[in-house]
């Protein structure tokens, strides 16, 4: 496990689990032929913040398709993007983690749950391009602001300030390194966020022949 997030990631993270302090569902539903193989039993006879994250990981790929309904991902939701910043290699994808929030619902919450989740998004796509550049230094460009990008895309969240700062002068590296992979070698994820790819793509399209 890596170690925890500080500064603003853990502020911004601490924020969703004081937004998110719900009521425990009485039961997470779901398909029944599915849901005996998702471990959710665990999920709500475990503390919250002591669910591991590969308790969590079947029950974060079902989501919405297999198993859960909205109730029951808002009550794990913190703990699920706890896990997904301090234990990434227990975590499902970003964009996978991130995309939930659109089958969610997530626009008809109310503006502070928004608010602190965009936030908390914010802090994360930050920490990814910083992880990014020092690999840069390394002469390794990493992808994990990519990631999360197309996350935040394929829950139908705006990427403008994202994409703002991935055009600052001191992301320089990363950017050029999404230039040089588009458009054949970037996520796959892209697919299933078509809006968000047209407005990536016109920046990484400038300057190219």
């Amino acid at each position: 496990m890596t170690s925890p997030a500080i500064g603003p990631m853990s502020d911004a993270l601490e924020a969703v689990y004081r937004e998110f302090a719900l009521p425990r569902p009485p039961v997470i539903a779901g398909c029944p032929c599915c849901i005996s193989t998702r471990g959710c039993d665990v999920l709500l006879s475990t503390s919250l913040r002591q669910i591991s994250g590969q308790q969590l990981w079947r029950y974060v790929s079902g989501a919405f398709l297999t198993v859960g309904d909205e109730a029951d991902f808002r009550y794990l939701l913190p703990r699920i993007l706890d896990i997904s910043v301090n234990d990434p290699a227990n975590a499902n994808d970003p964009q996978i983690v991130i995309g939930k929030l659109g089958l969610a619902n997530l626009r008809n919450w109310t503006t502070a749950e928004q608010q602190v989740i965009e936030e908390f998004l914010d802090a994360w796509f930050d920490r990814a391009l910083a992880r990014d550049l020092a690999e840069a230094d390394q002469d390794w460009i990493g992808t994990e602001a990519e990631s999360v990008l197309c996350g935040v895309a394929i829950a139908g969240l705006p990427l403008h300030r994202l994409l703002g700062r991935l055009q600052d002068p001191h992301a320089a590296p990363v950017l050029a390194d999404l230039k040089k992979r588009f458009p054949r070698q970037l996520s796959e994820f892209w697919k299933d966020a078509p809006n968000g790819f047209t407005e990536l793509s016109a920046i990484l399209a400038q300057d190219q022949l």
